[in-house]
């Protein structure tokens, strides 16, 4: 069986060959957004093409006539010609290192050609005995770096991706209704950015049944342990998953126990016992004298209320002062998906997005929003397609033709403007003041140091204009990491001036990450969780973007997108 991950992967790596090879910008673009909608996408391509062919597969957003094609012969063959004619143009070593963050396609041929490495490891090697031959030290430090941040998150799966392998396991156990009680744990659980292993937990009367059907999902390729209660497993994809079982009466015990996080349960314990208290999988033992009693536990709510706390939300459990608050029953009511009534950061194809304004308009009505900003790219963003003022000025009747035709939302004319490596920004100030809203983000010079990103960022949150900083860390993670800067001062001025801070919901950006979330916030930060939705699908995946909130402690409150319009539009001045 083909899995939606193999078939991301050549698509992903036919955009790496591609601008390598310096092919064209838009195709590997396409490439690259279809490799993405292919690994979220919930249903098996394989599944689709058999019961649909080629229109099936056109249905899903990003995949046209070409792409479908190009999956077909995957599917029938299990390869794809036009792929592999590419990679005879470009050494597999150039292709590896170019995965490398930090590293682009002119570094990874230097690489290759000067240092003759075969693979990222013999590469470390050359580059530590050859490399200042070739790379002044800031280029070596820098790509020697990547390497080492290449190697530690290698492993881990983003989460959307971890959480489709989760799911089709979950549905699978849930059909024989041997279990009372089935959920993924974990980092995943708790909605980590990303997840190595998946762990799974049930109550059933049936543990050894229930370990049987398990072990017969036919999304396994291995087994690796088997026993009673317990059962590993190794997925068609790659990752482990660990199932285990126990009774109904323990579950909430085992939930929080294998929810973690390690340091939150260490705590936990901790505490316990200083109360004369210890805490298990097993359940709660409670000192009376020479005597114990075992309290069980078949809820967490119950964990917790037996430790005389206030329930702690899983996206908390982090360490970070969740048990000093439950304690003082002053834990953060966390925002929660309905709360949501907008998103302020969708593009159109005025810009690189991939449906109209009208189309982008209707997912948000679909979606109960109350208002939706089309905030496509500014003129310095070419590869994007971005928008001078006079295309700025042929979208604003589009948009105002729209608004007509959906009286009761309220379409935001906003931009997603560029910010050039010193702060200044690609529209000049009388024309941004125009729009309702607008949403600042860097595209460019990912290597500057700390102290020249940070006034890069104070300059733009200084500009009476801009009412956001959109992906503030630039990461991509597994991929790039982000700007370093120093974020206590960025965030008091943004805090002076009323700037806010995107959390984007894109899952491999998810920028800005939850403990920057976490420090903001307690100085008062607003945040928005916004998509950057390219095609209409693409906006629902704010859960992503709120799950992030969420780590960072966020109230309804200080999630703008929460707010109604009215007070939306004070806010705004």
């Amino acid at each position: 069986m083909v899995t939606n991950k193999q078939i991301a992967e050549k698509f992903t790596e036919f955009a790496e060959i591609l601008e390598l090879q310096g092919g064209d910008r838009f195709r590997i673009t396409a490439y690259e957004r279809a490799a993405q909608e292919i690994s979220s996408h919930g249903t098996s391509l394989e599944q689709i093409y058999k019961e649909k062919g080629k229109k099936g597969l056109q249905e899903i957003e990003g995949i046209g006539e070409g792409i479908s094609e190009r999956i077909e012969e995957f599917i029938k063959t299990g390869k794809v010609k036009e792929l592999e004619n590419l990679r005879k143009g470009s050494p597999e070593a150039e292709v590896e290192f170019m995965r490398i963050p930090g590293v682009g396609p002119k570094t990874a041929v230097k690489l290759y050609k000067k240092l003759k490495a075969k693979s990222v490891d013999d590469l470390k090697e050359k580059l530590a005995k050859q490399g200042s031959k070739y790379f002044k030290e800031r280029s070596l430090n820098k790509i020697l770096k990547g390497i080492g941040f290449l190697k530690t998150v290698g492993k881990r799966m983003l989460l959307d991706e971890a959480l489709l392998i989760a799911g089709e396991v979950v549905d699978y156990l849930k059909k024989p209704q041997l279990a009372q009680n089935i959920t993924p744990v974990g980092s995943l659980r708790r909605m980590k950015e990303t997840v190595g292993d998946i762990d799974i937990v049930a109550s059933s009367n049936q543990p050894a049944k229930f370990i049987e059907y398990f072990a017969k999902y036919d999304g396994f390729k291995q087994i690796i342990a088997k026993g009673q209660t317990k059962c590993s497993a190794i997925h068609r994809d790659g990752c482990q998953i660990d199932l285990e079982i126990l009774p109904e009466d323990k579950f909430g015990s085992l939930l929080q126990h294998f929810t973690g996080s390690k340091e939150h349960n260490v705590h936990l314990r901790t505490y316990a016992q200083e109360h004369g208290m210890s805490v298990s999988e097993h359940g709660i033992k409670i000192k009376k004298g020479r005597k114990e009693e075992l309290i069980l536990c078949s809820s967490e709510q119950i964990v917790y209320k037996t430790l005389g706390m206030s329930y702690i939300e899983p996206e908390l459990r982090e360490d970070r002062g969740e048990i000093e608050a439950a304690l003082r029953r002053e834990l953060p009511k966390l925002v929660e998906h309905e709360d949501i009534k907008g998103d302020f950061h969708v593009h159109s194809v005025y810009s690189d997005g991939n449906d109209s304004i009208n189309t982008m308009v209707k997912k948000a009505i679909e979606l109960g929003y109350e208002y939706v900003a089309i905030s496509d790219h500014t003129v310095g963003l070419g590869a994007a397609r971005g928008l001078d003022k006079s295309r700025f000025a042929e979208r604003e009747k589009e948009i105002d033709k729209v608004q007509k035709s959906f009286p009761k939302i309220k379409i935001l004319n906003s931009c997603e403007v560029n910010i050039r490596p010193d702060g200044t920004l690609d529209l000049p100030d009388d024309f941004l003041k125009t729009f309702d809203i607008v949403v600042a983000s860097a595209h460019s010079s990912f290597d500057q140091l700390k102290d020249q990103y940070t006034k890069r960022l104070i300059k733009v949150a200084e500009n009476k204009n801009i009412d956001i900083i959109g992906h503030p860390t630039g990461r991509l993670i597994n991929r790039r990491e982000g700007f370093e800067a120093d974020w206590e001062e960025v965030f008091k001025a943004c805090r002076k001036n009323s700037v806010a801070l995107e959390i984007n919901c894109y899952p491999r950006r998810l920028d800005l990450p939850d403990n920057l979330v976490f420090e903001a916030r307690k100085l008062g930060i607003k945040f928005s969780t916004s998509t950057d939705a390219h095609e209409a699908e693409a906006m629902e995946i704010i859960p992503y973007g709120l799950s992030v909130a969420r780590r960072g402690w966020c109230e309804k409150k200080d999630v703008l997108n929460s707010y109604p319009l009215g007070e939306l539009m004070k806010f705004l001045g």
